[in-house]
């Protein structure tokens, strides 16, 4: 009788194999899309917020009653902001404007509900608007039992919104994109 201590061929565990590994190459990636550009794309809105907010820092403001010069470097609609009492509306205040010339400047409610809050937390809500057609120096006048006061500067949704609006995008497609990838690499398991 034959006592080998070499374990039999039919005995040994196959080694393994590689072939029946699927490949994650395409798993890491796609979170990696995913948290950097949903990261960026938060960051790029808020940022934009944040810029637009101290932007209206610069617009120029004045105590009602009172006249504060707006200079204006560029044609466009110019916005009335009331800081102060949310109640107070165009109805309760007397709003004149006149243009580089002196010419008076027709003053229209604002239509539609634009409310921005300043770094110091303090609530502005948009109540008129007037075409700035010329560039220089405009005169605002306001006059009211108010004590409130009232700001002048470009819209705060256009100032706000494009930085916002392309920080969400840039969070969601790369949210998509990450997806896909982490999908791609599930489907060829």
């Amino acid at each position: 009788m034959r006592t080998d201590t070499q374990p039999n061929i039919a005995t040994l565990a196959p080694p393994p194999s590689t072939r029946g590994r699927r490949s994650r190459s395409w798993f890491w990636p796609g979170i990696g899309v995913a948290v950097v550009g949903l990261a960026a794309g938060l960051v790029l809105g808020i940022t934009s917020y944040q810029d637009s907010q101290q932007e209206i820092d610069t617009f120029a403001r004045v105590a009602v009653p009172g006249t504060v010069t707006i200079q204006v470097d560029e044609p466009g609609q110019q916005v009335v902001y009331h800081e102060g009492d949310q109640r107070v509306g165009l109805d309760d205040l007397v709003v004149s404007v006149a243009d580089p010339a002196g010419a008076t400047v027709a003053v229209a409610p604002y239509e539609g509900e634009l409310i921005y809050e300043t770094t110091d937390l303090t609530l502005g809500r948009a109540i008129a608007s007037f075409d700035a057609t010329r560039i220089g120096a405009y005169q605002l006048e306001v006059r009211g039992i108010d004590t409130g006061q009232v700001t002048v500067g470009e819209s705060f949704a256009l100032l706000a919104l494009p930085g916002v609006l392309a920080g969400l995008a840039i969070a969601g497609l790369s949210l998509v994109a990450g997806f896909v990838l982490w999908l791609y690499s599930i489907l060829r398991r």
